[in-house]
Formats: C-alpha cells, sequence, structure tokens
C-alpha cells in the first residue's frame, strides 16, 4: 500500500521545486496514469505520463518492449524528479526495469499496486484513479 502522506509531500515539493513527475502503467494503468497526470497538471505539478503511443512504439520498435519505459526514465529522468509506476500487479518487468532506471538517477519512486487476492483488476485501476483524485483535491487545497 502507498504512503499517500509521503507521496503528497514529495509532489508538493516538486511542485515548489519544478521537479518533474513522470507516470507509467501498462493497459489499463497506462490510461489512468495519464487521466493523474493531466489531474497532477492541473493542480500545478509539472507532471507528464510517459504513455505516448508514438514514444512507446518507438522505443519498443529500437530497443524492445521491456524497455519502453526505462528508455524514456534514462532520457527524461532527473536526481529529484519522481516516478509515479501504477501496475496491477506489481510484476511487470518493463514497469520493474524502469523503477530500477529511475532509482539510479535518484529519483523519488512511488509504487501504487493495490492488485490483491480479494480485489479483481478493475478495483485496482479504480483505486488509482481514487488516488489520483485525493492527491489532486489535496494540491488544489493548498493553491
Amino acid at each position: 500500500m502507498i504512503d499517500e502522506e509521503k507521496l503528497l509531500a514529495a509532489l508538493v515539493g516538486a511542485k515548489e521545486s519544478g521537479a518533474h513527475v513522470y507516470l507509467i502503467g501498462n493497459g489499463g494503468s497506462a490510461a489512468n496514469a495519464m487521466h493523474i497526470a493531466n489531474d497532477l497538471f492541473a493542480a500545478g505539478v509539472r507532471a507528464h505520463a510517459l504513455t505516448d503511443v508514438a514514444t512507446l512504439t518507438a522505443v519498443a520498435n529500437d530497443y524492445g518492449y521491456l524497455r519502453v519505459f526505462e528508455q524514456q526514465v534514462k532520457v527524461f529522468g532527473e536526481t529529484d524528479d519522481i516516478l509515479i509506476a501504477l501496475s496491477g500487479s506489481g510484476r511487470s518487468p518493463n514497469i520493474l526495469m524502469a523503477i530500477d532506471a529511475a532509482e539510479q538517477i535518484g529519483m523519488q519512486v512511488f509504487t501504487v499496486t493495490e492488485y490483491l487476492k480479494d480485489m479483481t483488476m478493475q478495483q485496482s485501476e479504480e483505486s488509482q484513479v481514487a488516488l489520483g483524485h485525493r492527491l489532486m483535491l489535496a494540491l488544489r487545497k493548498m493553491q
């Protein structure tokens, strides 16, 4: 389970410092990454989803699908940036490789993995969006 307070504090810090926040995910989590990035952007955070189809397919073609997020993190990520990894299972190799790359750069990493025995993938994805909405609302209250 993610520490929401710690993530919110990191987002406030990123907003104040101008650091970038990158979001990644596969399938429904990729769509959620775009949704949450948009909500964070609306709250004044420099948030970007690394799920652009053109970039994903170019990186997949050149480096292989396992590296679609890792390569983007290596190119865009800087120390003090944040990576938010959305994953139902928490075991997707391309997500894990991106997390490793972000940690090597010195980025803060937050993983949102909610898929449990008693939770369906759909419920997991719903919880991702709900988290994003809570963060956006909290950030807007601080404006």
